[in-house]
């Protein structure tokens, strides 16, 4: 499978902006945690070295890992 850069680099940042309206510091979050947008991208770099680039889909089951490797990481509080 091949993409280009751009095709990659449009997916991360709709699936950063994805996470970042469920955890973030955004109106109408809908659980808002404090992410701030670099913890977003680092927890989501953490992810991929975790489980794998190749196994990462953007999806609800990434966004979930991602929200628990912010509350562990900077210690945000799921509520």
């Amino acid at each position: 499978m091949n993409k280009s850069i751009e095709t990659i680099v449009g997916k991360l940042t709709d699936f950063l902006v994805y996470v970042e309206s469920f955890y973030g510091n955004v109106p109408d979050a809908v659980y808002p945690i404090g992410a701030t947008p670099e913890m977003i991208l680092e927890a989501t770099a953490d992810c991929w070295k975790k489980f794998g680039i190749e196994n990462f889909c953007g999806d609800s089951v990434d966004r979930e890992r991602v929200r628990d490797i912010m509350i562990e990481k900077f210690g945000l509080e799921w509520k």
